[in-house]
């Protein structure tokens, strides 16, 4: 959802991508088996890079509140995470529409439900439900992962898939 922002932790595999070119277009040099790299102006990559270093230590915090039981922490954080907080604050209204064309439908719809499983923890924090709140983290670092192998596979190179050899008998 536009409203409540890109979320960067989806956006992994944009980072490296070229600041000019088609959306979808593969990098040079790229296989079938690497993912297709967004092309974004250098403020948006860089809008990225920082988003993604955050929710890096964002999840990791919400682990590690979930665990310890500190609600009101847990919440916050999935709170701020649901609303991309670097993202809103770097970027203008124009900017996050010009990242919101850039991406493909797939990547918006990982996207909205990263969010929304964001918001659901956050409410599951607020009601001391750690199971709930295990489910939503979990959700949401699955939310990562699917990402990552669609998006990031020429970052994140433990998502690209082995190259295939025939089967032969």
């Amino acid at each position: 959802m536009l409203k409540r922002s890109i979320a960067v932790v989806l956006l992994a595999g944009a980072i490296a991508g070229p600041s000019t070119g088609s959306s979808a277009e593969p990098q040079a040099g790229a296989t079938k088996d690497m993912a297709p790299v967004l092309a974004l102006t250098p403020k948006l990559r860089g809008a990225l890079v920082a988003e993604m270093a955050g929710l890096k230590g964002g999840i990791a915090e919400l682990a590690v509140a979930l665990a310890a039981g500190e609600w009101d922490k847990l919440a916050r954080r999935a709170e701020r995470i649901r609303d991309s907080y670097i993202m809103k604050q770097k970027l203008s209204a124009e900017e996050m529409s010009q990242l919101h064309r850039a991406l493909p439908a797939e990547f918006l719809e990982l996207d909205e439900r990263f969010h929304r499983h964001a918001e659901s923890l956050a409410h599951a924090a607020q009601q001391h439900d750690g199971e709930l709140a295990a489910f939503y983290l979990f959700r949401m670092t699955e939310g990562c992962v699917n990402c990552h192998a669609r998006y990031a596979t020429h970052v994140l190179k433990g998502f690209r898939r082995a190259t295939e050899t025939p089967h032969t008998h």
